[in-house]
C-alpha cells in the first residue's frame, strides 16, 4: 500500500474575525473548461468513446522531461525536471546523487557518463501521481498495462481517432525505460535506473512540476543488487511495445525488443532478488514478490519469439492458483499473466505471426510435479477470478453493486477487473457475455450511475453546526450521482489530489482548482458507496498513473463490444484553459500575491502591520529574479527612517534550504512623495507557486505614529485580529496592491501611482492547415494554406517521440519520397516567423502510405453463391475477415470495375442483388474488406467470382 508523509497545517482558530471585508478572490475558470467540454460532447450519458478519449489525457498531465511541450496536449503543462538529465554522479548526499558507491560509479562511469561531464541523464517518463517522483514499479506497470490495452483493442483507438495519441504516450513511457537501461558493448544490461526523486522530500512541496527545483536522486539496480522485479517489469513493457509498433515502425519495435530481451536476460542471469524497498521507494511502494513480473515478461517474449526457453523460465516460478485471489495491479500481475498464457495455450495463434504452445499446461504440470490428473486451464482460472469479483469472493460488493477491493484506489482495482473480463471475452467467443456485461455495469457506476454519499458535504455541515451556523447542505444534497472520471460530466470529481492541475499552494487549500484534470480516474468510493471530494484527501481522491492504466484498456474493450454510432469523442478537446491571474493566460509571466494581515497597534500611536503572503504565477515556466514590494505611506510621520521591516517566518528557508528570502528597506518610491516600500527577494529560488509563505512586519514600536489605513498595499488586504490566521488554511487571498517584479519589470499588482503590468498579447495560432493530397507505397504529397507575411515554412516529422525539422521551403506543398509501404507518418508544417518556429504542432496530420500490391497483403475471402430462379436474384455470403470494419461489392462492367456498395457493416456477411436481373447474363463480382481504414482489393479482384443469372 502506498503511504504518505504530509505536512499538516496548524489548525485554524474558530475565532478568526474578518475586520476588513473587501478583498479579491483568485480568478479560477476550471468550470468554464468543463462547460466547454460538455458542450462539445456527444451527450450520451455512458459514452465509452468519450471515456477512452479522456482516459489517455491523464498521462499528458503527468508527462515529465524536456520534451513535454509539443508532445502533451494540455496547454497548462510544460517542460519540467529537465535537470533529471544532469543527476550528479556521486553517492546520495542532501537528496542529490545516485545510490551507487564511489567504486561502482568509477566502475560504470563510461556507461553512465560517456561524455565525461560528471552527470547521468535519466530525464523523461511520467510523474507517479499528484506528486513528481518517478517510482519504478507503478511506472513499469502502467507502461505495460496501457500497452496491453492497446494491443488487445487497437481498433477502438483507431475508430475514435486517438491512435497517434496513445502511441505518443507509449513512446514516452518506453523511450524512458530504454534511456534508463545501460547496455555494455555486448548488448548486456549493466545498470537500470528504476527511480528518480525521493518521496520524503518530494511530498514536502505542493507546486506545479514546471516550478520544481528540489534535489532529485537516481536509483539503479546493478549485478551486485539485481532487483528482479524492476528489470522484469520493464522488460514486459518493452516486449508489448514491440508488438504495438512492429507493423508501423519496425526499427523502433526492434529496438524495444532488443532492450526487452536484454533486461530479461539480466533478470535471468543474475540471482533472483526482490527489490530493496528501502533503497528508493521506502514505504510508498512496497513490492511483495518478483515471480509475477518475471512470468509477465517471459510470457510476452514467448509470444513474440517462440523461444521455448522463456516457457522454461516460467515453469518454476509460475503460481497457477494466484490469479483468482487478487486482481491485476502494480504489485500483482498474475491476472495479466494468466490472460497472456491463456492466449499462448491456444491451438492456433489469434494474431498471425505470434506463437502459441498448446502443451504449456502439461509441461508445467511435469515441471512443477503436479498430478497429471489435476484439471488446469488458464482461461478457466481467469473466469474464476472474474466470478470472484462479481460475487465478492475477493473483496466486497457494495450495497449499490460496485466491486470494491480497497478504499485506497478502489476504482483502479475495479477497472483492472473489467479489463480482465473484457480480455477473457475477446478470446472466448469474442462477443458480449455476462462477464463483459458486468464490466459494462461497473464502468457505468464509475461514470455516475450511482448514489454516492458525499462525505465532504457531511463534514461541512458538521463544521457549521459546531460553529453554531446554519448547515449549508440539506439532507437531500448529501448524496447523489458522482463520476469518478474527472471532467466526464457535470457530477464528476472536482478536487483530485494533483499539484499541477490544482494551481494551489498546498493541498489543504479548499479553493476551486485552476484546471480540469480531464480523464484522471479518482481513487473512488469506499465499500459503503461513500466518497470525499476534497484536494487534501489522498485516499479517496488520489490520482496516479497506475490508477488510469487498466481504465484505458477497459474503456477500449467496452467501446469494442458496446459502442454505438451515437457515442463519439468530444470535439475540440481538450478545451482551451481560460484561467488567468487577471490579464495573462498560462503562457503569461503575470504574477500576483495572496496575502492577509494582522494589525498590532498601540495606544500611543506606534505599532506594526504583520503580513503573510504567497507569490503566485500563471506561467508554466520559472519567472526569473522575482521580488515583492509592499508599499506604505509616511505622510504625517515625524521621520520615515524610524520605520523598520523585519522577517517573521520564511517557509522556503526552513523547508527548501538553501533557499532564503531576505527583506530590506524602507526604500523611497520615486514616483510619489511620502511613499516608501519594503522589498523581499529570494535570489535564485523559484518562489512563485512554490507553496512557501513569507511573513514579515512593517512599522515601528515607539517614537512615531503608525497608521496603515492610508498605505497602498494595505488596501484590500484581508485583516484578522488573532495570530492564528497566519497558521490557518485559506486565510491568504489575492490582493492587487502588493506588487511583484521580474528584475525591474512590473509583472503583478498595481503600483501606488496606478502603474500596471504590460504584457505582450499572445499571438494567435496562425500555423497553416495541412492536407495530404496523395500517397503511394513510397511517396506522399502534402499541401497547406499560405500564412500572411510568411515567406518560408518548415516541414516537421514526428519520430522516436520527438519533432524534428525535415525540410524548409518557400512553397505551400511538399513531396515525401523513400517512405515505407503501409506505414503511418505524422507531420506538421510551421510558419517561419522572424527566423524561428512556434513549436505549436497542434495542426499535425497523420497519413499512411499504401500497402504493397501483393496478394499476401490482402485477405482471401471465401464466398458462397446462392441463386433464386423465381426472382432472378443472387445472394453472396462470405467468411468474416479479422479487423474488417466494412465490406464492399464491385462488379466488372463495360471494361471497368465499378463499386456497387462500400457500406456493408462488419456484422453483415452477405449481399443480395436487386431482383429481376437478366437471365443468362454473366458477371464478374469481387468482394473486398476494409481493414485498418484501407480497402484490400488485390486478392478479391484477382480471385473474382463469375456468376450467371438464372
Amino acid at each position: 500500500m502506498k503511504l504518505r508523509n504530509r505536512l499538516l497545517a496548524a489548525a485554524a482558530s474558530a475565532s478568526l474575525v474578518l475586520s476588513q471585508a473587501a478583498y479579491f478572490a483568485p480568478a479560477v475558470h476550471a468550470a468554464d473548461e468543463l462547460k466547454d467540454a460538455l458542450a462539445n460532447s456527444s451527450s450520451v450519458k455512458y459514452d465509452f468513446a468519450r471515456a477512452l478519449q479522456y482516459s489517455m489525457y491523464f498521462y499528458d498531465a503527468n508527462m515529465c522531461g524536456d520534451d513535454v511541450e509539443g508532445n502533451n496536449r494540455f496547454e497548462w503543462r510544460g517542460n519540467c525536471h529537465t535537470y533529471d538529465s544532469k543527476v550528479p554522479l556521486h553517492p546520495i548526499e542532501d537528496w542529490e546523487g545516485v545510490n551507487l558507491t564511489e567504486s561502482q560509479i568509477k566502475k560504470y562511469k563510461s556507461l553512465l557518463d560517456p561524455d565525461g561531464d560528471g552527470y547521468v541523464d535519466v530525464a523523461g517518463g511520467y510523474h507517479d501521481a499528484g506528486d513528481h517522483v518517478k517510482f519504478g514499479m507503478p511506472e513499469n506497470y502502467a507502461a505495460s498495462t496501457v500497452g496491453w490495452g492497446y494491443y488487445e483493442f487497437r481498433d477502438s483507438y483507431i475508430k475514435i481517432g486517438e491512435q497517434d495519441h496513445i502511441e505518443t504516450i507509449l513512446r514516452h513511457f518506453n523511450d524512458y525505460l530504454m534511456k534508463c537501461t545501460f547496455l555494455d558493448k555486448n548488448g548486456d544490461v549493466v545498470l537500470h535506473c528504476y527511480q528518480v526523486g525521493d518521496g520524503d522530500l518530494d511530498h514536502s512541496f505542493w507546486n506545479s512540476p514546471e516550478m520544481d527545483e528540489m534535489a532529485r536522486s537516481a536509483f539503479f539496480l546493478t549485478p551486485e543488487k539485481p532487483q528482479t522485479d524492476y528489470a522484469a517489469s520493464a522488460a514486459a513493457s518493452l516486449a508489448i511495445n514491440y508488438l504495438n509498433f512492429k507493423d508501423t515502425d519496425k526499427t523502433y519495435a526492434q529496438k524495444s525488443l532488443k532492450y526487452a530481451k536484454a533486461l530479461f536476460k539480466f533478470a535471468m542471469d543474475n540471482p533472483k532478488d526482490l527489490s530493496d524497498n528501502g533503497d528508493g521507494p521506502k514505504g510508498y511502494y512496497r513490492s511483495g514478490k518478483w515471480e509475477d513480473d518475471y512470468c509477465w515478461a517471459a510470457a510476452w517474449l514467448y509470444k513474440i519469439t517462440g523461444d521455448h526457453m522463456y516457457l522454461e523460465e516460467i515453469y518454476p516460478n509460475y503460481d497457477f492458483y494466484a490469479a483468482p485471489c487478487y486482481v491485476h495491479c502494480w504489485n500483482d500481475v498474475w491476472g495479466g499473466v494468466q490472460c497472456v498464457l491463456g492466449e499462448i495455450c491456444r491451438d492456433t495463434p489469434y494474431t498471425k505471426g505470434e506463437y502459441v504452445y498448446p502443451d504449456f499446461i502439461e509441461e508445467f504440470k511435469k515441471a512443477a510435479n503436479k498430478s497429471p490428473y489435476e484439471q488446469m486451464n488458464c482461461w478457466e482460472s481467469v473466469e474464476k477470478a472474474i466470478n470472484n469479483y462479481m460475487t465478492g469472493g475477493v473483496g466486497k460488493v457494495t450495497p449499490q453493486g460496485y466491486w470494491w477491493l480497497d478504499t485506497w484506489g478502489s476504482a483502479r482495482y475495479n477497472t483492472a477487473a473489467q479489463l480482465e473480463a473484457l480480455v477473457y471475452t475477446k478470446y472466448n467467443g469474442d462477443k458480449p457475455n455476462k462477464y463483459s456485461d458486468w464490466a459494462k455495469s461497473q464502468m457505468e457506476y464509475i461514470m455516475g450511475n450511482n448514489d454516492i454519499t458525499y462525505l465532504e458535504r457531511i463534514e461541512e455541515n458538521n463544521a457549521a453546526e459546531k460553529n453554531g451556523e446554519p448547515k449549508p447542505w440539506s439532507d437531500d444534497e448529501l448524496h447523489g450521482s458522482r463520476s469518478f472520471i474527472v471532467g466526464f460530466n457535470e457530477n464528476s470529481v472536482q478536487y483530485p489530489h494533483h499539484r499541477a492541475s490544482s494551481g494551489l499552494t498546498k493541498c489543504e487549500d479548499p479553493d476551486p482548482q485552476r484546471y480540469v484534470l480531464f480523464g484522471a480516474l479518482a481513487g473512488g468510493p469506499d465499500n459503503q458507496d461513500r466518497h470525499n471530494d476534497i484536494t487534501k484527501d489522498w485516499i479517496y481522491n488520489e490520482v496516479t498513473i497506475d490508477y488510469n492504466a487498466a481504465f484505458v484498456g477497459a474503456s477500449a474493450g467496452l467501446y469494442k463490444y458496446y459502442g454505438t454510432s451515437q457515442m463519439a469523442p468530444t470535439k475540440n478537446f481538450p478545451p482551451k484553459p481560460t484561467f488567468s491571474g487577471s490579464n495573462g493566460g498560462s503562457t503569461s509571466n503575470e504574477c500576483w500575491v495572496t496575502a492577509c494581515g494582522i494589525d498590532d497597534l498601540h495606544s500611543d500611536g506606534a505599532g506594526v502591520t504583520k503580513v503573510s503572503l504567497y507569490v503566485m504565477t500563471a506561467s508554466t515556466k520559472k519567472v526569473e529574479d522575482l521580488t515583492v514590494r509592499y508599499y506604505f505611506s509616511t505622510k504625517g510621520m515625524k521621520d520615515p527612517n524610524n520605520i523598520k521591516v523585519s522577517e517573521l517566518y520564511d517557509q522556503a528557508a526552513v523547508e527548501a534550504a538553501p533557499a532564503n528570502g531576505t527583506i530590506s528597506g524602507p526604500y523611497k518610491y520615486d514616483k510619489m512623495n511620502d511613499m516608501y516600500y519594503a522589498e523581499i527577494k529570494w535570489d535564485d529560488y523559484n518562489i512563485a507557486n512554490s507553496g512557501k509563505k513569507y511573513q514579515f512586519t512593517v512599522g515601528l514600536y515607539y517614537g512615531d505614529n503608525w497608521d496603515p489605513t492610508d498605505d497602498p498595499s494595505y488596501k484590500d488586504l484581508k485583516i484578522y485580529e488573532v495570530d492564528d490566521a497566519f497558521f490557518a488554511t485559506g486565510t491568504e487571498v489575492k490582493t492587487e496592491n502588493i506588487c511583484v517584479y521580474s528584475g525591474d519589470k512590473l509583472v503583478g499588482g498595481i503600483e501606488p501611482d496606478g502603474s500596471k503590468p504590460e504584457f505582450d498579447e499572445p499571438e494567435e495560432t496562425t500555423e497553416p492547415t495541412v492536407t495530404c493530397k496523395s500517397t503511394t507505397t513510397s511517396t506522399a504529397s502534402i499541401s497547406w494554406n499560405s500564412v500572411d507575411g510568411v515567406s518560408k515554412y518548415g516541414v516537421f516529422g514526428y519520430t522516436n517521440g520527438k519533432w524534428s525539422k525535415l525540410a524548409e521551403t518557400a512553397s505551400t506543398s511538399y513531396n515525401f519520397s523513400g517512405l515505407k509501404a503501409g506505414t503511418s507518418y505524422k507531420v506538421a508544417v510551421l510558419a517561419n516567423k522572424n527566423g524561428s518556429y512556434s513549436g505549436d504542432f497542434s495542426k499535425a496530420i497523420t497519413f499512411k502510405t499504401k500497402t504493397e500490391s501483393s496478394s499476401t497483403n490482402d485477405p482471401v475471402i471465401n464466398v458462397k453463391v446462392e441463386y433464386s430462379e423465381q426472382y432472378h436474384q443472387i445472394r453472396f455470403s462470405w467468411s468474416p475477415v479479422k479487423g474488417a470494419t466494412n465490406y464492399g461489392i464491385a462488379v466488372y462492367l463495360a471494361g471497368k470495375w465499378r463499386v456497387q456498395t462500400s457500406k456493408i457493416p462488419a456484422s453483415t456477411l452477405s449481399y443480395i442483388t436487386p431482383k429481376n436481373l437478366t437471365p443468362g447474363m454473366t458477371y464478374r463480382v469481387a468482394i473486398a474488406a476494409k481493414v485498418n481504414g484501407e480497402w484490400t482489393p488485390n486478392n478479391p479482384v484477382k480471385n473474382y467470382i463469375k456468376v450467371t443469372v438464372r
